[in-house]
């Protein structure tokens, strides 16, 4: 399965729909801006691919003129709005069992994201992980949807005054932040250089809670059911310089390694540089190219000097900064930085 194959069921998008009708946009030309089929949105089994789901929020963000459309949506999202799968979720024992449940049929909910739950005697933490490549302005939206979806759906079970935890999220700090202050007790970390994601941090005491409408046999059965439904996508099919490239941006030109990297996504190193191979790269030719674009960016649209960008990017000097640089582009720092706007100089990545 490829990336752009990855798919999204309608229903989460026609939350937002709603909400943007109620502030005056009909869902009509909302969908007519996206370039998206009306029967699909409108049908009950409606699924959107990826570049749908691109055009869709590059549609509502541009007729709304909001940046918290993210937010928006996930403070929407409810435990019922899984078709089946929310069924089986109201039915578990307690929040351990049903993070357990979310994060086994995760790709019913979306299959451009996973969600890895693991348990210990004190606590437990949820990792939110996106498995294909986005436009920054999708990963910003869904980052956001997906935090306010988890928090959302634990206060209406637990109810507001329950215990506190934390959620960590690789983005920083949004405009409407003070939005995020007011959901206390949970404790939002914004923070930009950390491996692209969601990580959420639960005690004991709020993952052994009992659910008001525990059921065994019911929960069993939907389990069964959603097993049934399909299965989660491969990582193996996407596109791994496409994904790759979209996670190394988000270091903000840090110097990953592969294995790092392999441990953030979950696979071996081996795995990576196989298929890498296969699209024409190496890891360290790809790691090289995204950070030097990186300061390219820095160079030229962020007004920094050259000493600073080594620094930000950890290089130990300017010098060994700007040979390296001149290696990877072709010109020194300085050059590239006099020549911005009328040189050709540029980092590209693209495989062999």
């Amino acid at each position: 399965m490829s990336t752009s194959s990855r798919r999204v069921p309608v229903r989460y998008f026609r939350l937002l729909a709603d909400v943007l009708k109620n502030s005056g946009i009909e869902t009509a030309v909302l969908l007519d801006s996206a370039g998206l089929d009306h029967a699909n949105f409108l049908s009950r089994d409606g699924m959107l691919s990826s570049e749908e789901v691109d055009q869709f929020i590059a549609a509502a963000n541009r007729l709304s003129g909001r940046t918290d459309l993210g937010f928006e949506l996930g403070k929407n999202i409810k435990v019922n709005s899984h078709d089946k799968l929310g069924y089986g979720l109201l039915s578990c024992a307690d929040i351990d069992e049903f993070l357990g449940m979310a994060s086994r049929h995760y790709h019913l909910m979306t299959e451009t994201w996973v969600m890895n739950y693991r348990r210990w005697y004190s606590g437990g933490e949820a990792v939110y992980t996106p498995t294909a490549a986005m436009s920054p302005e999708t990963l910003q939206f869904y980052l956001e949807v997906l935090a306010l979806a988890h928090q959302n759906q634990m206060n209406l079970l637990l109810g507001p005054n329950s215990h506190g935890y934390d959620m960590y999220i690789s983005m920083p700090p949004p405009k409407h932040l003070n939005r995020y202050l007011a959901l206390s007790p949970v404790r939002f970390h914004f923070h930009e250089d950390a491996p692209l994601g969601i990580r959420v941090v639960m005690g004991a005491d709020l993952l052994n809670i009992t659910l008001q409408h525990s059921n065994p046999s019911v929960m069993q059965q939907v389990d069964e059911e959603c097993n049934a439904l399909a299965k989660r996508p491969s990582r193996t099919d996407i596109g791994w310089t496409e994904y790759l490239v979209m996670l190394l941006r988000e270091t903000n030109g840090g110097q990953v390694t592969l294995e790092e990297l392999a441990r953030q996504i979950k696979v071996s190193p081996r795995t990576i540089d196989r298929h890498l191979k296969k699209e024409g790269l190496g890891f360290r030719e790809l790691s090289n190219k995204v950070r030097f674009e990186r300061a390219c960016d820095m160079l030229c649209n962020e007004g920094m000097t050259v000493a600073e960008v080594a620094v930000k990017l950890g290089f130990s000097d300017t010098a060994n900064f700007s040979r390296a640089f001149r290696r990877e582009i072709g010109v020194s720092p300085s050059e590239h930085q006099r020549t911005a706007g009328t040189s050709e100089v540029k980092a590209t990545i693209s495989p062999a």
